[in-house]
């Protein structure tokens, strides 16, 4: 089932996996088409968890493009930013399509549980999305519009960028701190949404508890909450355009933590959220399960939201 909110409006459809209509963006087969600069460091220090990979139309001139952060999955215990940035990769999410598509695109790494634990990997998210917009200048990118994805944990962290407030205590490395660590999009295919029922349910017991530092008791039962999306909705929050894709049987996030995100957000007064909740599949059903019909619908709404003109080789 797919149900979109915008402008108040609420849209209900059902999907069929094998197809869907509407905008398909095609891109060159070209491989010259895009430069991919790898390992850049977008934060001073020792861990070497802060460098990210770029891909950018070569040759890149005119008009500014947007730009899209891909953060990579792996239950914020392992994981690598290279699952994005193979060349000629194949996984959906790939900085290289989103290049070719005529976007900006980066995918990072961050500092995983065993390094340390949370807000460290949404702190190096952000200093990410901050760096990339001081910058701007350098790859032509549209610094007022940048979306983010993320597959599994990495959508947790999407969800974060997106819809943490700027006031909130998690902000990252302070050297970029002219520049904003809020998107204007976000796409999460199959993020957890609610972390302390992820605990206390006993999916993904072990590596919630590890990436926040242990159960969800006494103190920590706040920090549970601050990292968990779904505490961030209130008809004062800021709430951007929103695709979010789940599984019904997805056996690491349950589909219910989906289903009450999307009523609450309705609640809230959002405007723009897009909700695929496709049965009989598992996790990730974009990146991992590759559900054909979803990989246009990614491409059209980073096209819609961010305001990307199509470049050539895209209609």
């Amino acid at each position: 089932m797919n149900m979109v909110f915008r402008n108040g409006t609420v849209i209900v459809a059902l999907w069929a996996a094998c197809s869907q209509p509407g905008l398909f963006l095609c891109e060159s087969a070209a491989d010259d088409d895009v430069v991919v600069y790898r390992d850049l460091a977008y934060r001073d220090g020792a861990s070497r968890s802060w460098r990210l990979d770029l891909a950018m139309k070569a040759g890149a001139r005119g008009k500014a493009r947007p730009g899209i952060v891909v953060i990579h999955g792996g239950g914020w215990i392992e994981g690598d930013k290279s699952s994005f940035s193979t060349p000629n990769g194949d996984v959906p999410g790939n900085i290289q399509h989103f290049a070719r598509l005529g976007f900006v695109a980066v995918t990072m790494n961050y500092r995983l549980a065993g390094e340390a634990t949370y807000p460290a990997a949404l702190e190096d998210c952000k200093t990410a999305v901050r760096w990339l917009r001081a910058h701007a200048n350098e790859y032509n990118l549209d610094a007022e519009h940048i979306g983010a994805y993320g597959n599994s944990a990495g959508g947790h962290l999407a969800l974060l960028l997106g819809l943490a407030d700027t006031k909130a205590s998690v902000k990252g490395d302070e050297r970029f701190a002219d520049q904003s660590s809020l998107v204007q999009a976000v796409v999460s295919d199959s993020g957890p949404i609610d972390l302390v029922e992820q605990y206390q349910s006993g999916v993904l017991r072990q590596v919630c508890g590890k990436f926040m530092g242990g159960p969800p008791e006494g103190e920590r039962v706040a920090a549970y909450k601050r990292a968990s999306p779904s505490e961030h909705i209130s008809t004062s929050a800021r709430i951007p355009p929103l695709l979010l894709i789940y599984g019904a049987d997805d056996a690491q996030v349950p589909v219910e933590t989906a289903d009450r995100f999307v009523l609450a957000l309705g609640k809230a007064g959002a405007k723009d959220v897009s909700y695929y909740r496709l049965a009989k599949v598992d996790h990730c059903p974009y990146s991992l399960i590759r559900v054909p019909m979803l990989r246009p619908v990614v491409d059209e709404f980073f096209v819609r939201t961010l305001g990307l003109e199509p470049a050539r080789g895209v209609r």
